[in-house]
């Protein structure tokens, strides 16, 4: 189809979207420590910019692609822009078949959306970026790992199959390892990013894993291929494509028996195989991938540690690019989850215990952007449990809006810490909201900035939180997978009746929470007394000015820092740089209006309401999907609707008049006398409920462990025995040898008067050697040739010879019947007159019983 640029099949501007932020990384990784900074600012934003109006070219362009095909009757159109960079490889499929991977990448409505969200945020972040941290040694380091990070989340969202997603996941994995732990000099940076890169690895096994298990039941990797083999994955007569759990494989197990002891391994095998649909084995796997780069349980734990990078990569991790990937790989392969009402259920009620338990912990922590990153945590949970129920298009929604209010909460963040920074250059305690409070009068836009964007994670009526999170929560309790429908059957297991509101009400308890911790956060930060320091006119012309912007961000130039007087008046914290809030104000106006573009909630009002731009343009992508979530009749659905949006907005109003009532009217006297009450509850909680210990405990012990293992059969076998000695052996041998070789003649005649006797002793003796060969019981013996020999057989060695004298016959053939033996003997005398002699016991197994040992007698 011809769009308004190129050929729908083969559509350029894809590569150059891609290539521009590759493009910068290279030339800053390169160039960068040359060009200076102004040269690595001008790059990085360039690249981003043009990659940006690229984008949106493509959109526009999709976009009219999507409005021909309705014009021409399409009833679901699902427009799609690709481009071929190369064929990549061949690998072998089911039923002899051939599996083509080529690195094809292509947009269509879901990834077109995700592509403006990446490249769009990522420009805004990227100017802050270039404010923040102008005063960094590594400038151009930065902006490399950054570009780079860039162009690895677009591989992953365009990439048109699951192998080049892969290499896109395994690019921002990498690049979120280089940014968290881009202040290497520091240890918890160091370790943040460790922790993450192997977090992720885990998941990426389940990854790796759903991929083997597509090529084999769906004989495809490429998405256009799994959507049309889907139903491959679907058990019928024709195809059992059940798997094995236990036993694994579907193997019997027998009895073993070591030492006359016995074990019963047949109690092993239960009577029926414990088995999962093939559907089931590859949207688990497919989830376990999502855990890890979307920070679910079990594998959170590494992205709010992730907050040690630069604030600026936090919001870029956080919001836009790769704690996404695991949702949008989920909305991507919707068609494969909807087929096993298991997985889903597993998805929608891990996603609902993420976002709780994220929510606890950041009821209590201090720390602003630990607050932020654990706010984060729960609000994927809250994405992970929309498109668990099988409303994907709401899940979906909540990313897109998610990735503007979140990137301007953690970058606001980044701007308080910049003030606070001014004075007190300890990370910890300018991050620490206790030492903030009253900056609302002085940093009056990245206050306004900072509220618009809470107001919208809470659920503020109608901001885009409104409209996305609480359409998560109101389509929890209306929507549940149907099962293999799209396969034409039903599943043999559905939901439970109660599984629906036992998520709805962890997702308002939850929401009740959000309000709480982040209007906590508003209030001890913006309200109230400034407590960093004492403002006023400094009694002296201070070096605080002087190094007011050096250290305004927390970077690792730790030889220049100090600690101030903080009792001694100082200059009040004062606002960012332009560059530092235009893109705060950008982003809290994305926030604040994004909604608009998908305000579903409306429809509990006027059931007429058709305004839902976000729903019209994805359904060609989810449609498919969709068909296989059961949802309750109108009027069920409707009142449940109703219920579930009085519930949210009393969990938001509740959350934030609680916060009010404790931070503002109370300066937050019951926190302090509820966690006096309870102290080891508040320091459970405190401490992220110990998570992190339980997993030291268990799993990094058993690792360490089997690494010290590994370490000691290194050290005591490979390098003590096989290495050492070896060469000891050989240094040994060498000393022998250096004795004989001591250029001596006479020493060396000696030896060759040794050798020569050898060799006459080899020769004079006999060697009554021969050789066995066995064909159906019959048996060939056959003697060794020597000078001058004689053979004497002895058949039985108890018995006589074959013959009276030695004479030359050098074979000897004897039949040896079943489960009998026979020991012979050899007798060889030389042309020396010397003789030799050997024995041979010949023992022939008795033969196996069984149908080959049935002789049938003819009558």
């Amino acid at each position: 189809m011809k769009t308004l640029f190129f050929s729908a099949g083969d559509y350029p501007l894809i590569a150059f979207i891609l290539a521009l932020p590759l493009l910068g990384a290279f030339v800053n990784g390169v160039f960068g420590q040359r060009l200076g900074k102004s040269a690595v600012r001008v790059m990085a934003l360039a690249v981003m910019g043009v990659a940006f109006a690229a984008a949106v070219a493509t959109f526009v362009d999709l976009n009219h692609v999507t409005d021909a095909m309705k014009e021409a009757g399409t009833k679901e159109p699902h427009a799609k822009l690709s481009w071929l960079a190369w064929e990549w490889m061949k690998v072998a499929g089911p039923n002899g078949g051939r599996i083509t991977v080529n690195l094809a990448f292509s947009v269509d409505a879901l990834s077109g959306v995700m592509m403006l969200v990446v490249t769009g945020v990522g420009l805004l972040i990227h100017v802050y970026a270039s404010e923040y941290m102008i005063e960094d040694k590594g400038y151009w380091r930065f902006f490399c790992y950054l570009n780079l990070f860039v162009f690895s989340m677009l591989v992953l969202i365009l990439g048109d199959s699951l192998p080049v997603l892969f290499v896109g996941w395994e690019g921002v994995g990498l690049c979120s390892y280089l940014l968290i732990g881009f202040w290497y000099g520091k240890m918890p940076n160091a370790t943040a990013g460790k922790k993450a890169f192997i977090a992720n690895r885990v998941g990426d096994f389940g990854l790796i894993v759903a991929m083997f298990l597509l090529a084999v039941y769906c004989g495809s990797l490429d998405w256009d291929g799994i959507a049309r083999n889907a139903h491959e994955l679907v058990p019928n007569s024709e195809r059992p494509n059940w798997i094995n759990l236990w036993p694994i494989g579907g193997g019997r197990f027998e009895d073993f028996t070591l030492a006359g002891i016995k074990l019963p391994l047949h109690k092993l095998q239960p009577d029926t195989p414990v088995t999962m649909t093939a559907a089931t084995a590859v949207a688990l796997m497919l989830f376990l991938g999502a855990t890890g780069k979307s920070a679910q349980l079990p594998l959170y734990v590494w992205l709010p540690d992730a907050m040690a990078g630069p604030t600026p990569v936090s919001a870029l991790i956080h919001a836009a690019t790769m704690v996404t990937a695991g949702i949008y790989l989920i909305c991507r392969l919707s068609m494969v989850f909807v087929l096993a009402p298991a997985a889903m259920i597993t998805v929608a009620f891990t996603g609902a215990l993420t976002a709780l338990l994220a929510a606890t912990i950041a009821l209590v922590q201090n720390d602003i952007k630990k607050v932020l990153a654990y706010s984060t945590v729960s609000q994927l949970g809250y994405m992970v449990l929309g498109v668990g129920v099988g409303a994907f298009t709401a899940g979906f929604f909540h990313v897109f809006t998610h990735a503007f209010f979140k990137a301007c909460l953690f970058l606001g963040a980044g701007s308080v810490i910049h003030a606070m920074h001014a004075r007190i250059h300890d990370d910890d305690r300018s991050q620490d909201m206790r030492n903030m409070g009253g900056l609302k009068d002085h940093m009056p836009w990245t206050f306004r900035t900072f509220v618009a964007s809470t107001l919208c994670i809470i659920g503020f009526p109608l901001t885009s939180g409104f409209f996305s999170k609480d359409e998560i929560i109101a389509r929890t309790l209306i929507e549940a997978p149907a099962g293999m429908k799209l396969a034409g059957k039903v599943a043999a297991w559905q939901w439970p009746s109660w599984a629906n509101w036992a998520l709805w009400g962890i997702a308002v308890l939850t929401a009740l929470l959000t309000a709480f911790y982040m209007c906590r956060v508003v209030f001890l930060t913006f309200f109230g007394d400034f407590k960093g320091w004492t403002i006023g006119r400094p009694k002296a012309p201070s070096h605080v000015e002087e190094h007011d912007h050096d250290h305004g961000h927390d970077d690792d130039d730790d030889e220049h820092h100090h600690h101030d007087d903080l009792s001694q008046p100082g200059p009040p914290p004062h606002e960012s740089p332009w560059a530092m809030t235009i893109p705060l104000i950008v982003l809290a106006a994305l926030a604040v209006f994004a909604g608009i573009l998908n305000p579903t909630a409306i429809k509990v009002f006027s059931a007429h309401f058709e305004f839902l731009p976000l729903d019209h343009w994805l359904s060609g992508v989810f449609h498919e999907a969709e068909a296989g979530v059961k949802m309750f009749d109108h009027d069920v659905a409707h009142s449940r609707e109703v219920i579930s949006s009085i519930a949210a907005f009393l969990a938001f109003a509740v959350g934030a008049g609680g916060a009010y009532w404790v931070y503002i009217l109370n300066k937050g006297k019951p926190a302090r006398e509820l966690m006096l009450k309870v102290p080891a509850l508040y320091r459970l909680v405190l401490d992220k409920w110990r998570v992190d210990e339980l997993y030291d405990k268990t799993a990094v012990n058993a690792v360490d462990a089997l690494a010290d293992t590994a370490s000691s059969v290194d050290q005591g076998i490979v390098d003590f025995i096989l290495a050492r000695l070896t060469a000891l052996v050989v240094a040994a041998t060498g000393t022998v040898l250096r004795v004989l070789q001591n250029g001596v003649v006479h020493v060396y005649a000696a030896v060759m008067v040794l050798g020569l006797g050898g060799l006459m002793w080899f020769f004079v003796e006999p060697h009554a050697d021969f050789t066995v060969e066995e064909k159906g019981g019959e048996y060939s013996l056959t003697a060794g040739p020597g000078p001058g020999y004689g053979f004497k057989w002895y058949p039985d060695a108890t018995k006589e010879a074959q013959t009276k004298d030695f004479d030359t016959n050098t074979q000897l053939k004897l039949r040896v019947p079943d489960g009998e033996s026979r020991t012979v003997k050899l007798e060889v005398k030389n042309a020396f007159g010397r003789v030799a002699t050997k024995d041979l016991t010949i023992k022939r197994p008795a033969a196996a019983p069984g149908p080959s040992t049935i002789r049938i007698q003819e009558k």
